[in-house]
């Protein structure tokens, strides 16, 4: 297996949206009421990302699963009606209240602190405030009023942050062939019948699903010398769920990958590319390798075969890894 190089820059998801409005108070955008949810871009680390957000008592609030993108695991407990983001210390946030309960591990002490907002759940999703929960948990927060744009400094050690993969390191005139999605009943076959006759091996990134209806196909790609890894349990995108049900789709699909074929995955390919930094970190926790991309054939779209051929030509590399969904 080649030695993998630090992914240097992740996929861009989102165009930059900008947005017209008007600055109040130091994190403020455009007053609003309660009810009105708008869209802006927060900068993480130097990253852009795009959320939704509204103003509450001049406080900026947005979705509780956008602390994701700071590291920050994510959590609704159904039992107290409460949000915990917890990075280095805990915070709870239960719904419908005007206080927080924080932890702070080194004293291993919870102390309960009021707010000038509530806690809101808009369209089944909690907005909770920005600067307060940033804070608790050791980022810091500033305001740029000459481009209207908040920053967060997540203060986590270079060292510390996850890694992703688009390359392997190697000289050699090689590239990896991955395929997504599968198994599939029409497709799968056809893909086996061609690399065993070619002698080509691939890595298949596998939806736990799929493996459930199809375990013989499943079991033929390891047989066949390829490598089964994680494509989650039925393909969502990772930064719409809470910490806890991503951890739920890599076991529960790692789990029928290894009672079917006998092999323990320990490659994961987040479905669209899509992913959070808390979400790398679950990645690195459980033991996986996050396997994105170099080349994009854009098979799913309806591409011929001349057109992938054309794109494999112009962006192909030594240690290049090819998607094909």
């Amino acid at each position: 297996m080649f030695k993998l190089n630090k992914m240097k820059g992740k996929k861009a998801f989102l165009a930059i949206l900008l947005i017209s409005f008007i600055i109040s108070g130091l994190f403020g955008i455009a007053p609003a009421q309660a009810s009105t949810v708008s869209y802006a871009s927060i900068s993480v680390d130097g990253k852009l990302i795009k959320t939704s957000y509204y103003m509450q008592n001049g406080r900026l609030m947005v979705p509780d699963i956008f602390f994701k993108h700071t590291g920050a695991t994510v959590d609704r407990n159904e039992k107290y009606q409460s949000i915990a983001i917890e990075r280095n210390n805990i915070v709870a946030l239960p719904l419908g209240k005007t206080y927080m309960d924080y932890y702070i591990k080194e004293k291993n002490k919870w102390i309960r602190e009021s707010l000038a907002t509530t806690t809101t759940t808009i369209d089944g999703r909690p907005y909770v405030p920005l600067l307060v929960t940033a804070q608790k948990l050791g980022m810091t927060v500033t305001y740029d009023p000459k481009i209207y744009r908040t920053f967060i400094q997540t203060n986590t050690p270079e060292a510390n942050k996850p890694i992703a993969y688009e390359k392997a390191e190697t000289t050699k005139k090689q590239i990896a062939l991955t395929f997504d999605d599968g198994p599939d009943k029409l497709i799968t076959p056809q893909i086996l019948d061609i690399l065993k006759e070619k002698g080509v091996p691939a890595t298949f990134f596998v939806v736990g699903e799929q493996v459930s209806y199809f375990p013989q196909l499943a079991k033929r790609m390891v047989d066949e010398g390829h490598t089964i890894a994680n494509h989650t349990w039925d393909h969502p995108e990772l930064s719409k769920l809470y910490t806890s049900q991503v951890i739920q789709q890599l076991k529960s699909t790692n789990e029928i990958i290894e009672k079917v074929t006998g092999v323990k995955a320990t490659l994961i390919r987040p479905p669209y590319g899509d992913f959070t930094s808390a979400d790398a970190l679950i990645f690195e926790r459980l033991g996986f390798k996050n396997i994105l991309w170099s080349v994009d054939t854009l098979d799913w779209s309806g591409t011929s075969a001349e057109e992938i051929m054309t794109i494999l030509n112009r962006d192909k590399s030594p240690g290049g890894i090819v998607l094909q969904g």
